[in-house]
């Protein structure tokens, strides 16, 4: 078997399927080992709530990459000894995987959807594609294809820093943006999804390559209406700040009056793929129904886009 090389370019989706097959066996042999081998990840181990622990089971992808309804973005698997979930997604999913010819077979069915953290993710989608006219992929049974940017679980995630010349980007580059490349035109919707301001401040590094199509953030800690809008000056469309102040949900916080609340949307672009990306401090939930106004208004934004 060949050594571990996180820096291996693959060729086609045939080359992703099989590093990660071949990623299993070894770790099936020696976990620990194998983690030592992954230097990207072994030199970002973290430590406590936030340590990546070799011994749970890794999770790279989920779903089926040749048929799926959308590419969603994630940070990594939020499995830990530390806590009793990982007991019983043990007991519910290890003898799948371990019936399974290789990962990629037990990944294709997407074990774990029906978790609080994918059922909310489903109605996310569904939504979206209702806003851009198309089948709820809910209604065909047709699941996301979810890839993680850290195939390694720990019970938090660590914050991302990214410093200049970092390896890090490459490695995203090569096990994340650029398979996504490869595997979107299996897509139903051929947008990106993440949810979390760790992946709007991927995007945003300087060194990331990506370009920012459309802002659209309620700022944070603050009362007054001073919503950031935001559009690349190439792209010839409108933000109506007026219908945003209108629509943009409010609450109430802490028995003081209403307040807008913090979130954030934006559209950003890579090698002619679009990621989408929605935010709220210290959530890494998707925007809820009282966005729903809002999320129709950006993707009618969207649509106008990709079809001139």
């Amino acid at each position: 078997m060949k050594p571990y090389n996180e820096n291996i370019e693959f060729k086609n989706i045939d080359d992703y399927l099989e590093h990660w097959d071949n990623f299993f066996k070894k770790w099936e042999k020696d976990p620990k080992a194998t983690f030592e081998e992954n230097v990207i990840w072994k030199n970002r181990k973290g430590t406590g709530e936030k340590e990546l622990e070799y011994d749970v089971f890794p999770q790279p992808y989920l779903g089926n990459i040749e048929n799926h309804s959308v590419i969603t973005l994630n940070l990594n698997p939020s499995r830990s000894k530390k806590n009793k979930e990982n007991i019983e997604f043990e007991k519910n999913n290890l003898p799948k995987f371990n019936e399974a010819e290789n990962y990629h077979k037990y990944a294709k069915g997407f074990p774990t959807y029906d978790i609080d953290f994918w059922q909310d993710q489903k109605k996310w989608i569904d939504r979206i594609f209702k806003d851009l006219g198309k089948e709820k992929p809910s209604e065909k049974k047709i699941k996301p294809f979810a890839i993680e940017i850290c195939p390694w679980g720990s019970k938090k995630f660590q914050t991302l820093k990214i410093n200049e010349d970092d390896p890090l980007i490459k490695y995203m580059d090569i096990h994340v943006f650029d398979v996504i490349e490869k595997v979107i035109d299996n897509s139903k919707l051929k947008i990106v999804l993440s949810v979390g301001k760790a992946y709007y401040d991927i995007f945003e590094h300087k060194e990331s390559g990506f370009r920012k199509i459309i802002e659209c953030t309620k700022l944070q800690n603050s009362k007054a209406w001073d919503l950031k809008l935001d559009i690349d000056e190439e792209i010839k469309a409108e933000l109506n700040k007026a219908f945003f102040e209108e629509a943009w949900p409010k609450k109430k916080e802490n028995n003081e009056d209403l307040r807008y609340v913090n979130r954030s949307f934006s559209f950003w672009k890579k090698n002619g793929v679009i990621y989408f990306n929605s935010w709220s401090p210290g959530s890494n939930k998707p925007p809820g129904e009282d966005f729903k106004d809002v999320e129709q208004e950006f993707f009618r934004i969207y649509k106008s886009l990709i079809t001139k």
